[in-house]
């Protein structure tokens, strides 16, 4: 039997909602920190090396393209805190209703950007 029903394959003409994108990204950035890991790791090893690499690493964060590096992890840490927290709300039974869950995402969004913000007023 052949089923005749629509079959949408464009991703960029199928909307999703504020709760679906923040799950999604949720993912995103712990794939993102995985790989924040490597570069924390490898500036505490330097700096830690000696009196040398410490001053290496000072100087780098120093510079622009570094604090650029560092804003996005805390960017990439802070969201993944605030949308685990938000994941954490929906399992104990709030927000999984999709009104409230979109309110809920669209909040933590919000406050995702605004202690980005502050942080890259901290960091420059």
């Amino acid at each position: 039997m052949k089923k005749q029903r629509p079959v949408n394959l464009d991703l960029t003409t199928i909307k999703q909602h504020s709760a679906a994108v923040i799950s999604i990204t949720h993912r995103v950035a712990g794939v993102i920190m995985v790989f924040a890991i490597g570069i924390l790791l490898w500036a505490l090893a330097l700096s830690l090396s000696s009196a040398d690499g410490f001053a290496q690493i000072k100087a780098m964060l120093d510079g622009m393209f570094f604090k650029f590096i560092m804003l996005g992890i805390c960017a990439a840490l802070i969201f993944h805190l605030l949308a685990g927290l938000r994941h954490l709300m929906m399992d104990l039974g709030h927000f999984e209703e999709l009104e409230s869950g979109n309110i809920s995402a669209k909040f933590s969004i919000a406050l995702w950007l605004v202690l980005t913000v502050v942080v890259g007023v901290w960091l420059w």
